[in-house]
């Protein structure tokens, strides 16, 4: 709860110490009367004595503002009503809500998202752009629209609707205010519950439960700030050897080999490094059996994108940056594997999980092609947008045909190592081959909507 500050009256004490002069005196009287005088809009008196949840303390604790304070460019909710240049009218910046994908999957999204944020605290703010917002406003948006998308109106009515009941706001970087989506997937990996000859390459859980785990924790807001966050993981990995141990220690040293950790065993190490980039994946076991694997924690290194290190090098060119570039080239180049993927010291800890699909880091089960993660310092878990790029047309063999525009609504679930800025997205395309064939060569540029219900 945002607690104004109560104004007071200055009163002033004066003390004569010396015979003065009538005149300075005087004049000394009304220079001070003039500054503590009270305006049109001044309280008469203090706030009375607040009631409810504080009834039972009058010593009010401002520590939790300590990290709350806006940037000077923020604005906050009620503001965000009143600004009309910042959110504009949804006719104004599209001709329509045009959806390339099925009503279903994006009812799905949403009901996941919900179910996710059913029990958060609908009061705690959450930073979009350079407005606060509050969780609940996020959760009333998303209900909202799915009673309308429920509706299954005609196209213009829709349309209609839309822009009457919610405001949009565009977001991205540069005067145009562009996106840079990458794609991420879910992979599908022949795995071993046990090391063998062909499976030799282990995926570890954390050494310790938790640590690296977000935690909320009083007196710390993560609003519009890196600080709140940092100062949690510091106070739950404080002293943890582990953490700094870099992925050559851990796969090619051994450094946690024999602690009973392996959640299952790879046939390859390229397959393993994706897995790490992905953050989630299908494992499918000899049996025929598959088993979901999700993202746990992570070392205390930054991610370093092997990609730009092999262009830089010469290794292969920008068209050759690709997922599936990267790999033809360490196919026919085995020998540097391990230079380049070692360069990368940030290190993926996995848990098996049963869950249909991969879960956000919002904590909403992702949607192929309708969630999209950010960066969780500007924009919000569980805001809707509506975003216009391009995506790519396979064949049979899932090889690109042609590049095709698109617009539709996504869900904000999730974020990534990679996703860093107002400029940077990053689309779910789903599980599978034909998923990784889109998200392994996907870097286009396109428009981000986020939608507000008006209130």
């Amino acid at each position: 709860m945002m607690i104004p500050h109560p104004s007071f009256s200055k009163k002033t004490l004066l003390k004569k110490k010396s015979a003065l002069p009538h005149i300075i005196i005087l004049g000394l009287f009304f220079l001070v009367a003039s500054c503590s005088t009270k305006g049109p809009g001044s309280p008469s008196a203090s706030y009375p004595d607040r009631t409810g949840k504080y009834e039972d303390s009058r010593n009010y604790n401002f520590d939790y503002r300590q990290d709350r304070l806006q940037k000077q460019d923020e604005k906050t909710e009620k503001e965000l009503e009143q600004d009309s240049e910042s959110f504009d009218d949804p006719a104004t910046l599209l001709a329509g809500f045009a959806d390339d994908l099925s009503r279903a999957s994006l009812e799905k999204a949403i009901t996941n998202q919900l179910q996710a944020m059913f029990e958060q605290e609908l009061s705690t703010p959450v930073r979009l752009g350079s407005f606060t917002l509050t969780c609940g406003r996020l959760v009333e948006t998303l209900e909202a629209f799915l009673e309308i998308l429920k509706q299954d109106l005609p196209f213009e009515e829709f349309n209609k609707k839309i822009s009457e009941e919610f405001a949009l706001h565009q977001v991205g970087k540069g005067k145009n205010k562009k996106v840079l989506f990458t794609g991420y997937y879910r992979p599908i990996i022949q795995a071993s519950p046990v090391q063998t000859d062909l499976y030799r390459y282990p995926i570890y859980q954390m050494p310790e439960q938790g640590l690296q785990q977000v935690k909320y924790k009083k007196g710390i807001q993560l609003v519009g700030t890196n600080t709140g966050i940092k100062k949690i993981r510091e106070s739950y990995t404080e002293n943890k050897v582990w953490r700094r141990f870099t992925r050559e220690e851990i796969d090619h040293k051994g450094a946690l080999k024999g602690q009973g950790l392996e959640v299952a065993w790879l046939k390859d190490d390229l397959e393993r490094f994706f897995l790490h980039i992905q953050g989630s994946g299908m494992l499918e076991f000899p049996d025929g059996s598959q088993q979901g694997v999700g993202y746990q924690g992570s070392n205390q290194h930054s991610y370093t994108g092997i990609g730009k290190l092999m262009i830089r090098d010469g290794a292969i060119n920008t068209s050759q940056g690709s997922m599936q570039g990267i790999k033809k080239y360490f196919i026919d180049h085995p020998q540097d594997v391990a230079k380049y993927l070692y360069q990368n010291k940030r290190y993926i800890f996995f848990s098996l999980n049963n869950d249909e699909g991969p879960r956000g880091s919002g904590g909403g089960e992702l949607v192929g092609g309708r969630s999209i993660a950010t960066d969780k310092s500007i924009y919000p878990a569980g805001g809707l947008a509506f975003i216009k790029v391009r995506q790519p047309v396979l064949d049979e063999n899932n090889k690109i045909i042609r590049w095709q525009p698109i617009s539709r609504f996504v869900v904000d679930q999730d974020t990534g190592s990679a996703i860093r800025g107002p400029g940077r997205g990053d689309l779910f395309f789903g599980t599978g081959q034909k998923a990784g064939a889109k998200a392994g060569h996907y870097h286009e540029r396109g428009e981000v909507y986020y939608l507000i219900k008006r209130s």
